[in-house]
């Protein structure tokens, strides 16, 4: 696969820029940038700050995305705030938290901003599933072992690349960019 010519992934994440290009079906570039965490709950809101940012520093077209983990019991909570979570209390910790509950109702989130000349655009996608009792799998990164989608039983982090890949939240998003932004027609 020939990199596409003009996307920057902003990430630091291999892992992450790695499931980028087997989605979008070319290699792309990834940088890491220390962008600005601005405090919302909501990704969209993240994602298209972060990217005009990135823009605003790169000056040539990037795409940054950001998750959000929203437990239906807990209005929503922590959302974009997952990555704080993650770090301060792990997938065991969040586990522990909603070890009480009886909707263990989450929904994931992706929202991914691009910017270009032209301004920012947030595409999203969303995948609905539950909390787990506990902690299954030693496949992807974050909250993978800690999420069964709908209709599967096992966790994102107890799949191959490929099944996560075919049904994931950042599948979804990534399609509606392609869609919007014709990345197909490149090729």
């Amino acid at each position: 696969m020939s990199p596409h010519p003009s996307i920057c992934l902003i990430t630091g994440n291999a892992g992450k820029a790695r499931e980028f290009s087997e989605l979008l079906g070319f290699d792309i570039e990834h940088q890491k940038l220390d962008l600005t965490e601005v405090q919302a709950l909501d990704v969209s809101d993240v994602a298209g700050a972060k990217a005009q940012e990135a823009f605003n520093i790169l000056n040539r077209p990037v795409m940054v995305d950001d998750t959000g983990f929203s437990v239906h019991a807990w209005n929503g909570l922590p959302g974009a705030f997952i990555a704080w979570f993650l770090k301060t209390v792990d997938t065991g910790g969040l586990l522990k938290m909603a070890a009480s509950l009886e909707d263990r109702g989450v929904d994931v989130t992706t929202a991914i901003g691009y910017a270009d000349s032209s301004g920012v655009r947030v595409f999203t996608g969303t995948v609905t599933g539950t909390l787990p009792i506990e902690e299954r799998g030693t496949e992807g990164f974050g909250y993978d072992p800690i999420f069964v989608p709908e209709g599967y039983d096992k966790t994102f982090a107890e799949m191959t690349a490929d099944e996560k890949n075919a049904i994931s939240m950042r599948r979804r998003a990534v399609d509606e960019m392609k869609r919007d932004l014709r990345l197909d027609s490149h090729h």
